[in-house]
């Protein structure tokens, strides 16, 4: 090396200070090669194996105190939860990737079901200090063979796009098996479509329930600032009709599905769902030129049962306002919705179930603000004003303080 750098310096192509920065720059690699060879056999296996690189871990602890009040009654339930969840992904092939996570949630108290809380990681502190539990919230695996494309079977989150959480709670992580496709046709235009196949329950004779679902949808950047999204999606059940209702009882508070039109008290369903939803948002990035404000979202939902032939329709609009994704001090984000669910509109197992337990034959409000407090800190406040829209008309306000950690 030495003789070819003298070499290149006689001729003019490397000046001397050149040749030198490159004789240190050899030796330096050398050394370093030199050392890797020398290691003992204890020293190269404690190298972290590849798949640990190739995982990334996340999670978050919510804190949340909930005041409940039921009009006309003569008591206020007040009560401490906290949700923790804990998550990993990791890429175990080029196009093969693998994703499980646990979480909290307070457990079944039916005698027949064990399980926790598909639609709240809420656990209340109760039962004198006693360990609380933790299940497993997602396991998956997913094929993408192309970036456009991609095939996920297991329990995971919910793939379809929705502007809110009308239908499907955001905590809810569905069971089966899911394909995605999605594209650019333009530079500014965009298609996506999500298909699935859901496990609903597992009976012991006859076929089980299960969901179909088709969802196609596209978004339009109408400028750089200003974006249309709408996607109309389909929702089919199978064994319903004639069959037990889908029953969760998760602590005292959990709606089950007595607000469904059944034959009681056998419980069973005297209607088929066929769903049909459509789901739209008009977003505007820093609006009017207003840069203390981050982002302005106005959106929709509206969803109609075709089986029944009254009581099947529901609907939501609302807005968001501030940062799409609170990070970091003094980011901030507001959201208002406004919903109405007709009793047999959609099932009453998936709504958010702090809106009137979660029920269907409801309508009310929603107000929601997030303020950052710190990097990954945020406090959270949330606010219900909801009511049946038929029978006891009782109205429920549920108030709700946050203290959020991301990790």
């Amino acid at each position: 090396m030495d003789t070819l750098l003298k070499t290149l310096v006689s001729k003019g192509i490397l000046s001397p200070s050149e040749a030198e920065s490159i004789a240190k720059e050899t030796q330096t690699a050398a050394a370093s090669e030199k050392m890797a060879a020398q290691k003992t056999p204890d020293e190269k296996g404690s190298e972290l194996p590849g798949w640990i690189k190739n995982t990334k871990f996340k999670g978050d602890l919510r804190l949340r105190y909930e005041s409940k009040d039921l009009e006309k009654e003569d008591h206020t339930r007040e009560r401490a939860r906290f949700r923790l969840r804990l998550g990993a992904e990791t890429k175990i092939a080029d196009t093969i990737t693998a994703g499980f996570g646990f979480a909290t949630a307070m457990p079944s108290t039916s005698s027949d079901r064990s399980g926790g809380d598909p639609r709240s990681g809420n656990f209340t502190l109760q039962d004198s200090f006693s360990k609380k539990n933790l299940w497993v919230d997602y396991a998956y695996a997913r094929w993408t063979p192309v970036q456009q494309f991609s095939i996920t079977g297991g329990k995971f989150a919910n793939p379809f796009w929705q502007p809110s959480d009308m239908l499907i709670s955001a905590d809810i992580n569905p069971e089966g098996a899911a394909i995605k496709l999605e594209g650019n046709v333009a530079d500014n235009f965009g298609l996506f479509f999500n298909g699935g196949i859901f496990v609903l329950d597992e009976r012991e004779k006859g076929s089980d329930p299960l969901m179909y679902a088709l969802q196609a949808g596209f978004k339009w950047n109408i400028t750089k600032d200003v974006f249309f999204r709408f996607a109309p999606a389909y929702y089919t059940f199978t064994q319903l009709k004639g069959n037990t209702v889908l029953e969760w009882v998760s602590g005292k508070d959990q709606g089950t599905t007595n607000t469904t039109t059944g034959t009681y008290p056998n419980k069973h369903y005297v209607y088929d769902y066929n769903v049909m939803n459509l789901g739209g948002e008009l977003g505007f990035n820093t609006p009017f030129g207003l840069t203390a404000i981050p982002y302005l979202g106005i959106f929709g939902g509206y969803a109609h049962n075709s089986d029944p032939s009254d009581n099947t329709d529901a609907y939501l609009v609302g807005f968001a306002l501030g940062h799409r994704d609170v990070k970091k001090f003094c980011d901030w984000s507001i959201e208002y919705t406004y919903r109405k669910m007709e009793k047999d509109a959609w099932l009453d197992v998936f709504p958010d179930s702090s809106f009137y337990s979660g029920k269907t034959n409801v309508k009310g409000h929603r107000a929601k603000l997030l303020f950052g407090l710190a990097k990954n800190t945020a406090f959270g406040f949330n606010y219900y004003n909801t009511r049946n829209i038929i029978g006891d008309k009782r109205v429920e306000n549920i108030y709700q303080g946050d203290l959020i950690f991301k990790f």
